[in-house]
């Protein structure tokens, strides 16, 4: 029994060097970090994956409104209705009628449409009132859009 306890096995040995266990360790570390990162590779791939995924249905679903917009347009009656519209062709014993807008109306339109914010063109009757000096240099700095509509008013005077 003596000798039993006074000889050790190989790996009896082995497994009390302090150097088996460093290295067990720096293989154990080793092994996380590599682990670790296929699965950081492996989490970007697959949101890589699911965006192509979305791109891939967005673009199927524009492919189909593409091909409806297209089935649309080959149609007779919108073939039709282009030619009318932007060549300006008619059916034999059809007769046009162009109707064209004013273009100082609309200015005037959009003066009465509360669109000065002040009151100093429109008065409360509708009537068109003289814009003093002052307010047109307060308009031409600070709000363009009105000033022009003045200036507009004032050449139709």
């Amino acid at each position: 029994m003596s000798m039993k306890r006074g000889r050790k096995t190989i790996f009896q040995k082995v497994l009390h060097w302090k150097f088996f266990f460093i290295v067990n360790i720096i293989i154990a570390i080793f092994i996380a970090g590599t682990l670790s990162r296929e699965m950081l590779q492996k989490q970007e791939t697959d949101k890589d994956i699911a965006y192509l995924q979305e791109q891939s249905n967005e673009l199927v679903a524009r492919n189909i409104s593409l091909s409806e917009i297209q089935t649309a347009i080959q149609t007779e009656s919108f073939i039709e209705r282009e030619a009318r519209l932007k060549l300006g062709m008619k059916k034999p014993g059809e007769s046009v009628v162009v109707i064209k807008k004013n273009e100082t109306d609309d200015n005037i339109n959009e003066l009465t449409e509360g669109n000065d914010p002040l009151n100093l063109i429109i008065d409360e009757t509708d009537t068109f009132s003289v814009v003093s000096n002052t307010s047109k240099w307060w308009y031409y700095f600070f709000n363009k859009k009105a000033f022009e509509k003045i200036r507009t008013y004032d050449k139709r005077e």
